[in-house]
C-alpha cells in the first residue's frame, strides 16, 4: 500500500462501497462534516484501488469525507492505493461503517449480517478477525428477528437497543403482544408491565447535553469536561451537575 494526493475528479465510488447508492448532503453529518472540513481532514486519506480498465481510481472506503471535499471544492485527496476487490473490499467498506457512532440499530445490524455471510467461519471468523465479541454478533443480528413494528421504532429510537435485545430474549408470543402495542400506541406501558422498561419516578427532571465530535469547540468541552471528571474521581454526569449547581448558587447569591 502507498498514499498519494489524487486528482479528485479521477476517483469514482466502488461498486463495492456499501454507502455508494446514497445521496450526500441531505443528512445532518453530510452538512456538518462539510461546513467544518478543515486540514485535519485533509490528512485522514480515502481508500482506493486503481482500475486496469478505465485507469480510474475506484474509491473502497472514506466516501463521506470524498464528497464533502469534492463538494468544497478540493481538487486532490491524500488516499490509500490497494488492490484489495470484490469480498475483501466490500468487507472493509462495511467494517468502516460499522464503527460509525451515527449509525441506526437496523443499519448496523444489516451490516453485520451482511458480514457475517461472507465469511465462511460466521460469527467466528468475524469475532476473530475484527475483535468483536461473537455474542454482541448475536445480538446485534438477533434484533433483525424482532417483529417488523417493533424494528420500525427501534430505527425511530422509541425503543433503545438494550430494550430491543431484551425483548428477543423473550419468547415469540411476548413479542407478538408487544408488537400488538407498538400498533395501538400502548408500547410504553405493555413494556414497563413486562418488566422491561422503568417507569420515571414522578417528579423527576432530566437534562440531555449533546456534544458533537464534529465541532472543535463541543469536542474541546467534551475532553475536559471529561479530564477534569476524572481527576476529581467522578462520573461525568455527577462532576457536569455539580457544576451547574455552583453556577447556580453562584449567581444566586449576586
Amino acid at each position: 500500500m502507498r498514499i498519494q494526493n489524487i486528482p479528485i475528479d479521477e476517483i469514482d465510488i466502488a461498486d463495492e462501497n456499501v454507502r455508494r447508492d446514497q445521496e450526500f448532503g441531505y443528512d445532518q453529518q453530510d452538512k456538518l462534516l462539510t461546513s467544518h472540513l478543515d486540514r485535519f481532514d485533509l490528512l485522514q486519506p480515502v481508500v482506493v484501488r486503481l482500475d486496469p480498465h478505465d485507469k480510474k481510481y475506484k474509491l473502497i472506503i472514506g466516501r463521506r469525507r470524498f464528497m464533502a471535499m469534492k463538494e468544497k471544492g478540493i481538487r486532490e485527496i491524500p488516499a490509500v492505493i490497494t488492490d484489495i476487490s470484490g469480498v475483501q473490499a466490500e468487507a472493509a467498506s462495511l467494517f468502516e461503517n460499522l464503527i460509525r457512532k451515527d449509525l441506526k440499530p437496523l443499519e448496523k445490524a444489516l451490516m453485520v449480517k451482511k458480514l457475517v455471510e461472507a465469511d465462511p467461519r460466521r460469527t467466528a471468523g468475524i469475532s476473530e478477525k475484527y475483535g468483536i465479541p461473537k455474542s454482541t454478533l448475536s445480538e446485534w443480528l438477533s434484533i433483525l428477528e424482532l417483529p417488523h413494528d417493533l424494528q420500525l421504532k427501534l430505527d425511530k429510537d422509541e425503543i433503545t437497543m438494550y430494550e430491543a435485545i431484551q425483548i428477543t430474549r423473550r419468547p415469540r408470543e411476548e413479542q407478538a403482544r408487544i408488537a400488538e402495542a407498538a400498533i395501538s400506541g400502548k408500547l410504553q406501558q405493555e413494556m414497563m408491565k413486562l418488566g422491561l422498561k422503568r417507569a420515571v419516578p414522578r417528579g423527576l427532571f432530566t437534562l440531555r447535553l449533546v456534544f458533537n465530535p464534529t465541532k472543535r469547540h463541543d469536542k474541546w468541552l467534551w475532553e475536559n469536561l471529561n479530564k477534569m471528571a476524572q481527576q476529581e474521581g467522578q462520573e461525568i454526569t455527577q462532576y457536569a451537575r455539580n457544576i451547574l449547581k455552583e453556577y447556580i448558587e453562584r449567581k444566586l447569591r449576586r
